[in-house]
């Protein structure tokens, strides 16, 4: 019996953890929502980070973004509340571009892409932790050589698809 309720304990315990992936990835299922925790808090402290990382417009200017396609509203709106002065982008507008999000318990990584000026925006892979009752912090990154509009050629992200996404959102 001790040990069906150690089993137990440690499922239940388990089953708790977030689990999720945004865009949603094929054939897989997500217990979160983009809406719940810790999915906004992931995505808050990437954006945080990425606006500390350039400098020029993106740095001292408001803080503009979109997210990964087929976000929702609510959404949009849950950064918005947790960042001062956050914005969503307008289509053409330079914004920090949350591309993907990958959560597994206490671990996360964001693919996100920082304009520069004057230059092709730069792509990241943030790796992200927490541990039970502390904040979630960027503890590495990556960095790619290549860049959003080599993707956008390769035909794996397109910009179509982020300026409607980005008009989806601002309900146009």
């Amino acid at each position: 019996m001790r040990y069906a309720t150690t089993a137990l304990i440690i499922f239940i315990l388990a089953g708790c953890s977030p689990y999720a992936s945004y865009p949603p990835v094929e054939n897989t299922a997500a217990v979160t929502d983009p809406t719940f925790e810790p999915v906004p808090t992931v995505i808050a402290t990437a954006l945080e980070w990425a606006r500390v990382r350039e400098s020029g417009s993106t740095a001292d200017d408001a803080l503009i973004f979109t997210l990964p396609a087929g976000s929702a509203e609510r959404a949009y709106e849950k950064i918005e509340d947790r960042i001062p002065g956050a914005a969503r982008a307008t289509p053409g507008t330079p914004a920090i571009d949350i591309k993907s999000i990958r959560v597994r318990g206490f671990d996360a990584t964001v693919d996100v892409t920082i304009p520069r000026e004057g230059r092709n925006p730069m792509l990241y892979t943030l790796t992200l932790k927490s541990m039970p009752f502390e904040q979630w912090k960027v503890i590495g990154e990556r960095r790619w050589r290549f860049t959003q509009k080599a993707l956008e050629r390769s035909g794996a992200w397109t910009s179509e698809q982020g300026e409607s996404d980005m008009a989806d959102a601002n309900g146009e």
